[in-house]
C-alpha cells in the first residue's frame, strides 16, 4: 500500500520500525507541515543490510503497527514496497522502482542526521542525491554534528529542518516490554494493545 497522491510531493520515510513509536510519529507530521508535501509514506523494511537483528520481528506485524499508528491521519501511510523485493534491498533500489511506478510523484527521502552522516557508504548513494530532495532532521550522534550550513552547502537539494529531538529508541521500547516496565506514552495505544494482543517482544 501508499498513498493517495499520483502527482503530488511525497515525503519517504523509512525504517524497520520495530516497534513504531511517538518520535516517529512526531518526525513525520514534522516533515509533511514543514517541508511542503502532500503526503508521507512511511517504507517498513523487512530487512536492512545494515541491520541484520534476531530481534526483529516479522514484517507484517510491523506494517500493521505503522498502519495503527497513522490511521488518524489522512496524509501519512503505511507502504510495503519493500516486501517483494530482493533482499537485501537497498534504499535506491526502491527508490528506482517508486520513481518507474509513480513517475509524476516528486519524491524526498527523510533521514536523521546520522544516516545523512553516513549516506556516503550507501549503495549507489549520488543516485539518491541526485534524484531527490534530502530532508534531514536532527539526531543525537556521537560525532560532531552537522550544522545546518554544511548540509546547505553540500547540496540545493538538502533542507535541513528544525524538528524536534526525540529521545525515544525502539530498542529502548523493546527492553522495557521484556522486563514488564511501563510503555505508556512512548507509542500510541493502538499499538501497545496490538503489541500485548500478540505478544511481541516479550
Amino acid at each position: 500500500m501508499t498513498g493517495h497522491t499520483n502527482t503530488g510531493k511525497v515525503g519517504l520515510y523509512f525504517g524497520s520500525f520495530n516497534p513504531i513509536h511517538l518520535g516517529h510519529l512526531i518526525i513525520a507530521n514534522h516533515m509533511l507541515i514543514r517541508a511542503d508535501l502532500d503526503e508521507i509514506w512511511i517504507v517498513v523494511t523487512p530487512s536492512s543490510p545494515f541491520k541484520l537483528d534476531s530481534k526483529m520481528i516479522a514484517e507484517q506485524h510491523r506494517l500493521q503497527m505503522v498502519r495503527l499508528a497513522v490511521s488518524e491521519n489522512p496524509s501519512i501511510f503505511a507502504s510495503d514496497v519493500e516486501f517483494n523485493l530482493d533482499r537485501p534491498n537497498y534504499t535506491v533500489d526502491t527508490l528506482g522502482i517508486l520513481r518507474e511506478k509513480f513517475p509524476q510523484v516528486v519524491f524526498s527521502v527523510i533521514l536523521g542526521e546520522d544516516n545523512y552522516q553516513n549516506l556516503h557508504t550507501w549503495k549507489n548513494h549520488s543516485d539518491i542525491i541526485n534524484n531527490h530532495r534530502l530532508l534531514i532532521y536532527p539526531r543525537r550522534v556521537s560525532s560532531s554534528p552537522v550544522s545546518r550550513e554544511d548540509y546547505l552547502e553540500n547540496s540545493k537539494a538538502v533542507m535541513y529542518t528544525n524538528a524536534p529531538m526525540i529521545q525515544i529508541s525502539s530498542t529502548h521500547i523493546r527492553e522495557a516490554i521484556l522486563n514488564h516496565q511501563d510503555i505508556q506514552y512512548l507509542l500510541p495505544d493502538s499499538v501497545i494493545s496490538y503489541i500485548e494482543n500478540n505478544h511481541l517482544y516479550e
